[in-house]
Parts: C-alpha cells; structure tokens; sequence
C-alpha cells in the first residue's frame, strides 16, 4: 500500500493575527503559544509523521524558504519544497505539487494540508481511513461538525449517502462565509460541516480536473515546473511561466465543480486561528475562563486571552478582552471585535508603518559588517549574515549596492523578483530599490558589498574592486 504524501501549503500572512503575524513572518511560522516553542508549522508537520504518511512536501512563497528549512531542521523533517516566486492562492500550488508527484506516479495519494490550523485529536487516523474513496478516484473534502454558527467559515452541506463507499458521503451544495442567519439556519438543520480545507486525492484525478476546467491554469502551471529552478533544498516555480495561472483556490477552481468530490467527516477538535477569539476558543482556560500566555498575571479577569512575549503582562478587572504583546507592538481588543484586527493591517498598510512586515526581532542580530576599504564614490564591505536571520536593504536615492556571495546560499527578494544565491553570483540593488537578503540555515552567508554613489555612477570602480576581492 502505498504512503500518503502530505502536501502543507505555507501561503497566506493571516491578518487577523496581527501582531502576532507579519508579511515577513506569518502566523504559520509563529509558536501557538507563549509557553512553548512550538510553530503551527512544527505542528502540522509533526501531525502527520505517522504510519501510512511520506515524508512531506511543502508549498510556500520564495521569501520564506529559508524559514521553512530553518524549522524543518528544527524538528529533523526531510522535505521537499515548492517555492512559488509570485502569489497565486492555493490552486497553482497543489497542481504543481501534483504534477510533481505524477512524473513519478501519476496515482500518488495526495493530502492537502494548511500549516496554521490547531487540531485535537488523530487527524492522521480520519484521512488514512478515506483513503479508499481518494484512491477510487474521488476528490475528498474533509468536513468538520460545526459548534456553533461561525460566520468566517464555508460550509459543505451533506448530500447523503454513497452505498459503496462508508467513509465518505455526496457533497449536496457549497456556503462560503454565509450571514448569521444562514449559518445557524444550516447548524439547525444538521447537514452542514465546517469546510477545513483539508482533501486529499490521487495526482492523476486532480490534474485531469485542471485540465477540464481551467485549461490556461494547467498550461501555465506545467511550464513553470517544466522551466522551474532545481536547487538542493527546492524547485522554484518559474515566474514568467506561472503569471497567466488563476489566482484562485483549489475549491472554486476544481472542488466545488467537480462530480468527483466527496466529504469525510472528522472526528478532531478543529480550528483555522483565524482570529485571536479562535485560539481563545479552542485553546486550554484556566478556572475563569482565561487563556493566559507567557508571562501573565491576571486578577478578577474572565473569558479573556494575554499574551506576553517577554515582559509581564498585569490584567485587573477586565472580561472578554485579548491583549498580545510582540517586541515592537501591543494590541488590546474585545473578543468579539477580534475580527476587526484587520482593519489595522489595511491601515498599516495604507501608512506604511514597518510593524505591517517585520518584528523588530528581525532587523537585529541578523550578523556584523566590516569596511574593509573606501575611494572615491565607493565603499568596500564585508558582510556576514547568521543562519536563518534576514537582512533588509533599505531604499536610497544616492546609493547603488553591488554584492558578491562568497560563502553560503540564501535567497534574494526586490520588488521585481525572488532568487536564490549562491557562491560566487553578483548582483545589484540600484538606487531608489530595497531588497531583502536571507540566509539559509544551514551555514553562515558571506557578501562582499560595494557601496556606489549613484550621482558618480561608479560601476567600473565597483567591478574592479570586487574583482579583487574575489582574486
């Protein structure tokens, strides 16, 4: 019998968790708690390193593949990584993942997995025990019993019985985010499951739907893995390649219309965390009610969520509230306005406030810079970057940067482009372009960084000094 792969996609910078949850550094890379050092994607992972299980591949954005090798040596997980180099929802990336597993077995098992959920229970159980509808040839969806009438989810209403198959049941109709009413009219009626986002199903059997259905999207989805980039730890998708793909999820482009999907009930305490009244919900309260994280003290407070990253946190005479503390940011809400958190984003955005990205974490100790000589217009550099940490290239409207990797391997991110660097590649930041530079975590990364005034246009003394460092 063959194993089934776990495919966990990574996407996503999940909003409603700010402060929590920066672009930069998503919730899903974030520990559940300020008690343990353990990351929704520690977990995910971890959830299916069971019998009947692959070893997993993971689908996540270019920017962050040096996070996700960082936590998978974390916790000693083999994988293989997708890296999408522009966002194109969940659609693009299970198709790839499909396509890649094809070229091999064109009937592997599939289990698409989101790496930001909590769950209670054995999960890995629930989806080995639908395996013989997915290897039938169905599109599993695994649903769970709704609690009680949330207005953030979709729901997958049961369509009855399938006599051949006990495991899985027809799918009747699908409900994205319905109103109040709609949802407790459909937890009254009893026929409706919370849609997990959760499926699993054959290569072959998902790739022919993409095929039927979207043909442009499978068109562009096997060029880019067709002229992706193999490296050692990945296979980055080709941008060019991928741009014409929908940026859509898999369930509008194929699920919800495809005669192959059925759902599976589970059996597991379930939550998506797509808001801090979620982790209030379904995580473990004290004698009043309180999810008290890290270093907390609370008196005459009920029903309430704290948490504190490293300084204590005092909570008196407050009921309903969340309160998360980062290093460079509070925020204090109500329960029941923890989905409005968004709306903070939109204003982080809207005035560029650098708490929208990054934790203030990450812009220190990334790793030490030395002069090693200056001319006129240039200055010679010689930059270290430790294993995993990442180091912005601020905009400047005087100064062109020219780099040369030395030692190592990392990542490259402008505004334009996502790519991988290696020992001896070159590369420029022009002036008025910020970049990000990350580093692997394996080893330590060297540059060699010549620093131009853009009013001298000093390239030839740059690639001269640099062909000297490099002699």
């Amino acid at each position: 019998m063959q194993d089934i792969h776990p495919l966990i996609l990574c996407g996503g910078i999940g909003t409603r968790l700010w402060p929590l949850s920066r672009t930069e550094h998503p919730k899903q890379f974030q520990r559940i708690d300020g008690n343990s050092e353990t990351t929704f994607f520690h977990a995910t992972v971890e959830r299916y390193r069971a019998p009947g299980f692959a070893d997993p591949l993971v689908s996540v954005s270019s920017t962050h593949v040096a996070t996700v090798l960082q936590q998978l040596d974390e916790i000693r997980c083999p994988a293989r990584i997708i890296a999408e180099p522009i966002s194109r929802n969940t659609g693009p990336a299970v198709l790839a993942a499909a396509l890649m597993l094809a070229k091999t077995d064109p009937a592997s098992l599939i289990c698409v997995i989101p790496s930001d959920h909590i769950v209670k229970g054995d999960l890995a159980a629930d989806i080995v025990s639908a395996r013989s509808a997915a290897e039938a040839g169905h599109i599993v969806l695994f649903g769970v019993p709704p609690e009680y009438p949330e207005t953030g989810y979709g729901y997958i209403v049961d369509g009855g019985e399938i006599e051949a198959l006990p495991c899985a049941r027809k799918v009747s109709r699908f409900v994205e985010k319905p109103p109040l009413d709609v949802a407790m009219a459909l937890i009254e009626a009893g026929t409706a499951f919370w849609a997990s986002g959760i499926s699993l199903f054959r290569a072959d059997v998902l790739i022919e739907e993409f095929r039927r259905l979207d043909e442009q999207t499978f068109d562009a989805v096997t060029l880019a893995v067709a002229r992706g980039l193999e490296t050692d730890h990945a296979l980055y998708l080709s941008a060019e390649a991928l741009q014409p793909a929908a940026n859509l999820p898999t369930e509008s482009i194929v699920f919800e219309r495809s005669p192959t999907t059925v759902i599976s009930p589970l059996t597991v305490a379930w939550s998506d965390v797509g808001a801090w009244n979620a982790l209030h919900h379904i995580a473990e309260k004290d004698e009043e009610g309180n999810v008290l994280s890290g270093d907390v003290i609370s008196i005459d407070t009920r029903n309430s969520y704290v948490r504190s990253t490293h300084k204590l946190i005092a909570v008196v005479g407050l009921d309903d509230v969340v309160i998360v503390d980062t290093d460079d940011a509070l925020l204090v809400t109500t329960r029941d306005q923890a989905q409005q958190v968004k709306q903070i984003v939109k204003k982080l955005e809207t005035i560029k406030r650098r708490e929208l990205s990054q934790h203030m974490r990450n812009q220190m100790a990334w790793g030490e810079v030395k002069r090693i000589q200056s001319g006129p217009g240039y200055e010679l550099r010689s930059m270290t970057l430790r294993p995993g940490m990442m180091l912005p290239v601020a905009q400047d409207q005087t100064l062109h940067r020219m780099m040369t990797v030395t030692k190592g391997a990392g990542l490259l991110k402008t505004e334009t482009l996502t790519r991988p660097l290696r020992i001896g590649e070159t590369f420029e930041v022009a002036a008025n372009e910020g970049a990000v530079i990350y580093c692997s975590p394996e080893s330590e990364m060297q540059i060699v960084e010549v620093v131009c005034d853009a009013a001298f246009k000093s390239v030839a003394t740059a690639l001269d000094a640099l062909q000297l460092v490099n002699s």
